[in-house]
């Protein structure tokens, strides 16, 4: 199938609305066998991304029954353009996660959440799932559906009780090209380190916010 038109048959959460089928997340940890990533103290994005990727896998499968984690890459693997989305899309998918760390000096560490949105016209489309989309206009599926999930992801951040190593940048529509051709709703989350240990403090905010979203499909 060419890369550059995807079938769009998807629909938010339809593997939930059969039984016994799990809600599957895709973690995609920033870096790979090519590209390192930013410095951070002695060691690169990369590994501490894939480090903890591993441990959000591990802790939501603990956590939540009927749940599939799947994470874009293992150590050492390179990924090749629009392969995620590809992977993506082919798995359905009701989750698209992104991780990403820089190395923050001073104190306090801040985290942002960001979102697909090529210009401001994005907003005024209306869905067709019966469409065929370029790969540029794959996030115009979910695109409402991907702003509300991201808002609600934010609304868990701004809980200190729940985040508590964090201040909240806020949350940002920008034409991300790591998302592009990705149907499922995708988000990013950029978190400032001020050491290299410190990206276990969004364990406890991401499982919040996935278990938000399973809630929401046990009410509906």
């Amino acid at each position: 199938m060419s890369l550059k038109y995807l079938p769009l048959f998807f629909s938010l959460f339809s593997n939930i609305a059969q039984a016994n089928q799990p809600f599957t997340i895709m973690i995609d940890p920033t870096g790979d066998g090519a590209y390192a990533g930013r410095e951070i103290q002695d060691t690169f994005e990369r590994g501490i991304t894939l480090q903890c990727a591993q441990e959000l896998k591990k802790q939501l499968t603990d956590k939540i029954s009927n749940i599939r984690v799947v994470l874009t890459r293992a150590a050492g693997e390179t990924i090749q353009p629009m392969h995620n989305a590809l992977f993506s899309n082919r798995l359905q998918a009701e989750l698209y996660l992104r991780i990403g760390f820089y190395h923050e000096p001073d104190m306090p560490s801040h985290i942002a959440l960001f979102y697909y949105a090529a210009n401001p016209t994005d907003f005024w489309h209306k869905p067709n799932f019966l469409h065929f989309y370029h790969a540029d206009q794959a996030h115009l599926q979910n695109l409402a559906l991907t702003k509300q999930l991201a808002t609600n992801f934010l609304q868990i951040l701004q809980n200190n009780q729940i985040n508590t190593a964090f201040v909240p940048y806020g949350l940002f529509a920008i034409p991300f090209k790591p998302f592009v051709g990705i149907q499922a709703p995708a988000i990013y989350l950029e978190a400032g380190l001020h050491n290299t240990s410190d990206w276990k403090y969004i364990i406890k905010p991401v499982i919040a916010f996935v278990q938000s979203l399973m809630c929401e499909q046990v009410s509906t």
